[in-house]
């Protein structure tokens, strides 16, 4: 079951022609990833899917109740002067399409806070005072708080030390599993698009260069940009294995 179903999708900026027709669906327990460059595209792809950006021409059909994104930016998407209990807080009260519920609401975050693994303890605390990868975990259980279908990671581990990075892949992973969610993932990171993702799209000046599964893209890859991507990055396979 396709969840979200992309048709030749145009995005222009001026004349300046940032997406050229591509199309791509995330289908019901899918995590999909879409690599490239910077200025390739793949960001303003996830942008347009939320509503930041606005498509030029070309078709996007949701079948998702709810659709979150998890930006590249943890801390900076945070407000420095809310706590984490307050940033929570304020979504569930106020956050548009957010259910509400009889459950009180300090045991809601609790529970939001114990899907991303964090525990009471960081909720009197302040984005500055936490790591990056925690205020990524935060940023997470925020997007969670939707009931999301579909979650949009733009980038969501380049910031981070490449020793939380695999933590927070298991993450998305096991929260693909017991949420019932399909992810999104938009990378520059081969080795973080392959291990995760069970599709992979390769877009190169706004265009898709190279689709399939995972394996195949990264052992089979069709056209030479993909190939030189890979070429270009020869300890792919020793940082994957690095991360598990």
């Amino acid at each position: 079951m396709s969840l979200l179903t992309v048709t030749d999708l145009h995005v222009n900026y001026g004349k300046f022609k940032a997406v050229k027709g591509v199309s791509f669906n995330l289908n019901k327990g899918e995590i999909v990833g879409i690599v490239g460059q910077s200025g390739s595209g793949k960001s303003t792809i996830a942008k347009t899917l939320v509503g930041i950006e606005k498509k030029s021409a070309g078709e996007i059909t949701v079948s998702a109740k709810s659709i979150q994104m998890v930006f590249q930016d943890a801390v900076g998407s945070l407000n420095p002067r809310m706590t984490i209990r307050a940033t929570l807080n304020e979504v569930i009260r106020h956050g548009k399409g957010v259910e509400r519920s009889s459950e009180p609401i300090e045991e809601r975050i609790t529970r939001l806070l114990s899907y991303v693994g964090l525990s009471d303890a960081v909720l009197n605390q302040y984005p500055r005072e936490m790591s990056g990868g925690q205020c990524q975990r935060v940023s997470i259980a925020r997007a969670l708080a939707f009931n999301p279908d579909v979650l949009i990671a733009d980038e969501p581990v380049s910031a981070l030390d490449v020793s939380v990075q695999a933590k927070v892949l298991n993450l998305l992973r096991e929260l693909r599993d017991s949420q019932n969610l399909s992810i999104l993932i938009i990378a520059h990171d081969l080795a973080v698009v392959k291990n995760i993702c069970d599709r992979v799209y390769v877009m190169h000046k706004g265009l898709f260069v190279d689709e399939g599964k995972s394996e195949e893209v990264f052992t089979k890859p069709k056209s030479e940009y993909t190939k030189a991507l890979i070429a270009a990055v020869p300890d792919v396979e020793r940082s994957l294995n690095a991360r598990k």
